[in-house]
């Protein structure tokens, strides 16, 4: 640098020197020719050698720079190079590069390691099926490998297949997911009333049996509970105890019935679960929602919300009486409290309004009318069953005044205001009244009905009424009637329509009919009332009756049990038409449900259903979308045929537990086929009581002898639950330690032969010093190719577990 400024200098001198003598030169004539034409050379020799220095300068810089660029490229492409070596063989993402046959040709160390395999001329068809099924169709899918889940992405065009491994993350949602906070409320229903004549010291000891019951379910469950009153107990567990639970079916709904029977108390329980993702107010507040909802479709029954869906368990029996006198006026007090504090008043009823429909809009107008309330019934006649056009048809011209109470679903529509109540009676479904956006639009809603409540029911509402347990609408708002102030002036034409829609709801009180069901019917009858008259309504005519004797003639027995009638598959029926043909079956002797179908008017396949006290109809009705009551229900079927139906129906019949003839108690000493296992109280027939006896396959349900078989059962109950609980620690264990079977293999890593549950046993008891019985392992496939199987593994009948195995190739 120094050499370099020096010969600057020197250049740069000696040109302004040269420069100088050439501008003197030529001023000054004086000087010789040479001289000036000798200066004008050198400045011109001068100029050119600074312009060749600066330029090559400039240039060799330029060089320089070029060349270090140069440099630093070639140690960037170097370092990429490394990466992408690293990539391909150390980081923790597998490739493969396979060809058209799915036959391997390439892959890195960590594929290698996944697949425990070289993989390298191997075809992913013997390493794993599925994994090429879904490299048909999918270019991004999840699949689990020996124990680990990997996200696979698809390079289709290239045959490049990439895995990740993402098993912590699913884990720690599936941990995120099993914690999820599950409560409830278990409530025992009809507890005080049940108790109320019982003396102290037997209610203290009842109570400590129900206390017990419910303790000793949540312990063996291990779920958190504790007392809320002496009817109500808050549980608490988790997503996962919460699952474990739901496959016992809630059996504690069983114990504690079975309890109170035996004691003569009408006590059942009724259970409210909620699972999400929720704050714990608002989960317990949705579990409230879910023991009401139990309560309301009659109670003894279990309904568990988790993410919104719903499940339920038990319902088997009918609804138990809980109407105290309280309890009725303290409804009809917020009903009238309710009205005063609105507008006006509108009462709606569901679409094919029957005479309990129709009654209970009569007896709400009334009601309404004795507040001192304005209120309109939203009705007009295409929305009455055959039965209520002939009634409005009679209305029309001999009772024109009840038709000035009436006004139509679109005039009501435009009509309704926030302020505005609209009463739902005889049914709780938006979808199933006339007007549907009615329902929308009101800020203020009330129901009144005897339906249990379905999933479909309407959540929001000011005011609910639902007495599963009474003959009919009717009667719930005609027996608050008595708490009212107001005078309640009812003709004798419209109390014979209450009549008739109780007498029809109840089957000529053969149905649900109580002593408060005979005391609204006195009532109705003291306001002219005529039983004669709601006969004529009901008689069928000529035609009607031979059609009905002609599908009667066509009924079978299902299992000796069940009637089955099939109407004409060429006509269209009513619903109530429909109804008297299975009121006429039930009937039968012997014959515990009724049940006929055929095709309605609208198009769809009915199917009604009846029974006295010994089936719940509506359970084998609402598993076909339909509902009802515990001995009288129905359901609709759209595209279906009456011959499928049918079919649909005997399905759910099968399912159903059906008992005999109540007769005679034994206790089994063996197990006898088709009545019960060895230690079970049974009711039987006594001729076939008797033959067990003689048998020595029964002794009879003796106080000695049931004490007997109760300390036997205490004993064997106490072993039992010892080796449960160790088969249960044994389970756990086999369902969380895997096991490796490795293997030789041929070409393209085909499996000589196939693994024998023998291979298993022997695999497990090396490793783990655990002894399955190879005759309870169920292999449900055969294993002949590499990759990761469930077994299936017997411990014992209520610990069924699955074993993993790992089939790898041996190196």
């Amino acid at each position: 640098m120094k050499k370099r400024s020096k010969a600057d200098i020197f250049y740069g001198l000696s040109f302004l020197v040269s420069f100088a003598v050439v501008i003197y030169s030529l001023l000054v004539e004086e000087i010789h020719y040479i001289v000036t034409y000798s200066s004008i050379l050198l400045t011109g020799v001068f100029i050119t050698m600074v312009y060749n220095r600066y330029f090559r300068n400039a240039t060799q810089q330029k060089l320089s720079f070029l060349e270090n660029r140069l440099k630093l490229w070639n140690t960037i492409s170097y370092r990429v190079k490394i990466a992408g070596e690293t990539s391909f063989n150390d980081m923790p993402i597998g490739i493969i590069v396979y060809n058209e046959g799915y036959a391997v040709e390439w892959a890195n160390k960590f594929a290698k390691e996944i697949f425990l395999s070289n993989l390298v001329e191997r075809n992913l068809q013997n390493i794993n099926s599925e994994l090429v099924e879904k490299l048909k169709s999918k270019s991004e899918f999840d699949i689990v490998l020996y124990g680990k889940e990997y996200q696979c992405s698809l390079l289709r065009e290239d045959n490049i297949l990439f895995l990740t491994d993402k098993t912590d993350y699913r884990e720690l949602e599936t941990k995120y997911r099993e914690r999820t906070l599950a409560a409830g409320i278990i409530n025992l229903d009809n507890l005080d009333q049940a108790l109320i004549v019982v003396d102290p010291q037997e209610r203290s000891m009842i109570l400590s049996n129900l206390i017990g019951i419910i303790s000793e379910w949540c312990n063996k469950n291990n779920i958190y509970v504790r007392g809320y009153s002496e009817d109500q107990y808050i549980i608490l567990m988790d997503r996962q105890t919460l699952n474990k639970v739901l496959e016992t079916q809630f059996d504690i709904l069983d114990e504690i019935k079975e309890f109170c029977e035996k004691k003569d108390l009408r006590i059942t329980a009724s259970i409210g679960i909620c699972c999400e993702d929720k704050s714990v107010s608002e989960v317990m507040e949705l579990a409230k929602n879910q023991l009401s909802f139990a309560l309301n479709r009659g109670g003894n029954q279990a309904i568990v919300s988790v993410d919104g869906t719903n499940f339920y368990f038990g319902g088997k029996t009918g609804s138990i009486e809980n109407r105290s006198p309280v309890y009725v006026r303290v409804k009809a007090q917020d009903l009238k409290a309710l009205m005063e504090n609105s507008n006006r008043v509108y009462v709606i009823a569901h679409n094919d309004t029957d005479t309990d429909g129709f009654g209970a809009i009569l007896s709400t107008l009334h009601f309404a009318k004795s507040v001192g309330k304005e209120c309109k019934a939203i009705f007009t006649r295409e929305y009455g069953d055959e039965t209520i056009k002939a009634l409005y048809d009679k209305i029309a011209i001999e009772h024109i005044n009840i038709l000035a109470n009436f006004i139509s679903p679109s005039d009501a529509y435009h009509e309704f205001t926030d302020n505005d109540l609209l009463i739902i009676v005889d049914t709780q479904n938006a979808e199933h009244i006339a007007e549907p956006k009615l329902v929308k639009k009101a800020k203020r809603l009330a129901i009144i009905d005897h339906h249990r409540r379905g999933a479909n029911a309407i959540k929001d509402y000011s005011y609910i009424y639902n007495q599963t347990s009474s003959s009919s609408t009717v009667e719930i708002i005609n027996e608050m009637y008595e708490y009212l102030d107001g005078e309640i002036f009812i003709s004798p034409f419209e109390a014979t329509i209450m009549l008739l829609g109780i007498i029809v709801d109840t089957n000529n009180l053969m149905f649900r009919t109580s002593y408060r069901t005979f005391n609204v019917m006195s009532n109705l009858q003291s306001y002219g009332a005529e039983m004669a008259t709601v006969k004529k309504f009901l008689r069928e005519d000529f035609g009607e009756y031979v059609e009905k004797m002609s599908i009667l003639n066509s009924m079978e027995l299902h299992n000796n049990t069940y009637a089955i009638a099939k109407c004409n598959p060429e006509k269209q029926y009513t619903r109530q038409f429909i109804a008297k043909v299975t009121d006429s079956m039930i009937s039968v002797s012997g014959v515990k449900a009724a049940f006929c179908i055929g095709r309605l008017i609208d198009g769809k396949v009915g199917i009604s259903a009846r029974s006295l006290d010994e089936e719940n109809v509506q359970v084998i009705m609402e598993r076909l979308k339909g509902g009802g009551h515990f001995n009288n229900a129905a359901t609709q079927l759209i595209d279906v045929t009456i011959e499928d139906a049918r079919d649909m129906l005997v399905h759910e019949l099968d399912r159903v537990k059906s008992g005999g003839e109540d007769k005679m108690k034994i206790i089994l000493t063996k197990d006898v086929k088709g009545k019960g296992k060895d230690g079970d109280i049974i009711d039987i027939p006594s001729g076939h009581a008797n033959y067990l006896i003689r048998s020595k396959s029964a002794v009879l349900a003796t106080i000695d002898n049931m004490k007997e078989l109760e300390k036997q059962k205490n004993e064997s109950k106490v072993e039992a639950e010892k080796h449960l609980a160790k088969m249960q620690e044994v389970g756990k264990f086999v369902e969380n330690n895997p096991i490796t079977v490795s293997v030789k293999v041929g070409k393209e890593g085909k499996l000589f032969g196939s693994i024998s549950t023998k291979q298993i046993v022997d695999e497990y008891k090396a490793k783990y010093d655990v002894t399955l019985d190879k005759r309870k392992v169920e292999i449900a496939k055969t294993i002949d190719s590499l990759g990761t199987y469930t077994v299936n593994v017997e411990l014992h009948k209520e610990v069924k577990v699955k074993l993993t195995l790992y089939v790898v190739e041996k190196v």
